[in-house]
């Protein structure tokens, strides 16, 4: 697991990342390093080795030329960062929140005469490997 170092190195660095906007929270107040990125790192436990190896070059850096040099020097690395704190960050009830997006209901449909007339040229034409 991460230390208490690592995680607010990465805390840091999500905050770069995902800063708050108007309407959105940033990533440490989305509360991302901690029972949320352990959580997406159960998703994701192949990142963890490029998460670590990444929180540890840039540990003791400012998190701005820390992330300009994972892009360019180690990509795989910035690829997990960035995956994991996205998915830390959209696991968050307080972004969850502030999203303005309210699913459409779903309407029941009962398409059973269109499935019938897609079946029956199906059937008109035969059996035809292409």
């Amino acid at each position: 697991m991460l230390t208490s170092e690592q995680r607010q190195v990465f805390a840091a660095l999500a905050e770069a990342l995902i800063p708050a906007s108007d309407t959105m929270p940033s990533a440490t107040t989305a509360d991302v390093s901690g029972a949320l990125l352990d959580q997406v790192l159960r998703y994701r436990h192949d990142l963890a080795d490029d998460l670590t190896a990444a929180l540890d070059v840039s540990a003791g850096k400012d998190p701005e030329i820390a992330l300009d040099d994972l892009a360019v020097g180690r990509p795989e690395q910035f690829e997990a960062l960035t995956v994991l704190a996205a998915g830390a960050y959209f696991l968050s009830p307080a972004v969850k929140s502030a999203m303005p997006y309210d699913a459409a209901p779903r309407v029941a449909r009962d398409d059973m005469d269109t499935y019938i007339d897609m079946l029956e040229h199906v059937v008109d034409r035969g059996f035809v490997i292409r």
